[in-house]
Parts: C-alpha cells; structure tokens; sequence
C-alpha cells in the first residue's frame, strides 16, 4: 500500500469515527429527549385522568353535627288586659294578683269593674221572666283548697284510688290557684227551677236565656260542651266568665273557649309537654 492510499484510509477511518461518535452523542441526546418527553406526558397523563377523591376530613369538618333536640317551652303572648286574664292548670293566677270586689247580695262578690254589667244583666233577665241566682263567685285559696280537697275525699269514698281522684276532681273543682273564682270574674249561676249544679242546668229558662243574651254584658260560657281537652274542665253549663262585651260577643258568636279566642295551647296540650319535661329531669 503507498503512502498515499494509507493517508486515505486513515482519512477515512478518522471520518468514519467521527461520524459514529456525532451519531452516538445525537442518539443519547435524542434518548434522552424522548425520556423527558415521556416523562412529561406521563406526569400529564396522570394529573388528567387522576380521580378526584373526596377529602375525607374537609367533609367531617363541613358536615353539621348532630344537634339534641330539647323541648322548650314557646312563651305565650297573651294579652295583659284584666279581663282577658287566662287562668287555667297550666296558667296560674299571678302571684301580685290583687282585685276590688263588690258585694253582689247573700255573701258573693265580684270584681267592681264587672259589677254594672252584671246588674244589668240580671235586671234584664227578670224583665223577661228569668230569675238566675248565684251560687258561687269570688274565691279565696282557703276557700278553693276546701272544695278541691272535699271532691278528691268524695271521690274516694267512691271508690277511686287516690291519684285518679285527684286527676278527676281536677276536672270539676280546679286545683288551687288555678281557678277562675280567684279573679272575682267567674261566677255559678242557676235558674230558679232548678239550682244544682250538673248538666241538667242546661234545660233550664235562665241557661238559655244566658247563652243567649251573656255576651251582651260581657258573660260568655266558658267551659262548653266538648272543650274539655281545651279548657281542662268538663261541661259546665253554669259557670259563666266575664271577659268584657267585644270579646265576649266574638267568643260566643264563634263558639269558642278563652283559650282559642287568646291563641293559648289546649290545657291537655300543655299538661303533656309539663309531664314530658318532668319525666327528663328525672331521668
């Protein structure tokens, strides 16, 4: 071989190194080009497809707890006029209660404010012919006591175990501090043909005339028929309330009881939430 043709193979070889080698630094390049590539297109492979799962404890923390529900007593708005007092077993009469009476004949009383009313309204019955008397009017606690407990002993010299003759006396004598009698408003009348005091009073001349004709002197009947569940007292065709003559005038024309005319809770109602609560606070 001449020096010649050596100088070109050396050439030659030298060229073909350099060839390989710019071709094995282009080649790592590129791999690792595609490496990044591929890379980068998995981590976004998996940022678009990755499900999002709930954040367990976000939740926890913006889920409303679980609140106890307690029974609370909604207060009551009823009226404060002196008229519209309501008074019942679950409304005593106020502590600071005080009222003038005024003599009405044989030892009954009621309040001065009822009183020319009331006149008026018995004056007009005998107009008409109809004697109405009274049995019962303005009670003291002493009084109301005596009577309460009196129906509770006849009631178990009846035969009623003792807490069942409490409860039902209750419904014909109120429990002390629970009755009307206390405001000097609430009076018992009869017609003189007949003075006893059950359902019998209903038939007389001086109830119909008084269911007819009490609103217009203020009266109006306050426990009727049927209403016990409301008024906490049974059927008493002879105990009459006054109330003042635009309310009992609106009672009476819409059969109403003092309850459902001032939007207080039925007294059955009432005495239920009261057991409810106590049975609580016992436990």
């Amino acid at each position: 071989m001449t020096r010649r043709q050596k100088r070109r193979m050396v050439k030659f070889t030298g060229g073909v190194v350099s060839v390989l080698c710019i071709g094995v630094l282009l080649g790592a390049v590129y791999a690792r080009t595609l490496d990044a590539e591929a890379q980068t297109s998995h981590q976004n492979t998996e940022e678009e497809w990755k499900p999002e799962l709930p954040d367990v404890l976000k939740e926890a923390e913006e889920e409303p707890k679980e609140e106890i529900e307690e029974i609370q007593e909604e207060e009551e708005e009823l009226p404060g006029d002196w008229n519209l007092i309501l008074v019942n077993q679950t409304h005593l009469v106020p502590e600071d209660y005080q009222v003038e009476l005024k003599s009405i004949g044989n030892g009954h009383q009621i309040d001065a404010r009822a009183y020319d009313d009331y006149r008026e309204m018995i004056k007009a019955a005998k107009k008409e012919g109809v004697y109405i008397y009274v049995t019962s009017s303005y009670r003291d606690m002493e009084k109301q006591t005596k009577l309460h407990e009196q129906k509770i002993e006849s009631l178990v010299m009846e035969g009623y175990p003792y807490e069942e003759a409490k409860e039902l006396a209750a419904q014909v004598v109120a429990i002390p501090g629970t009755s009307e009698h206390h405001l000097g408003l609430a009076l018992d009348l009869v017609s003189s043909e007949y003075r006893k005091l059950d359902e019998k009073q209903e038939n007389t001349k001086g109830f119909k005339w008084l269911k007819e004709h009490c609103a217009e002197y203020g009266f109006i009947l306050r426990y009727p028929n049927g209403k016990t569940d409301i008024t906490g007292i049974i059927y008493e065709p002879w105990h009459f309330r006054y109330v003042g003559k635009e309310a009992a005038q609106e009672i009476m024309e819409a059969g109403l009881t003092l309850e459902e005319y001032l939007g207080a809770k039925p007294v059955s109602e009432g005495l239920s939430e009261k057991a409810e609560q106590t049975e609580k606070s016992e436990l």
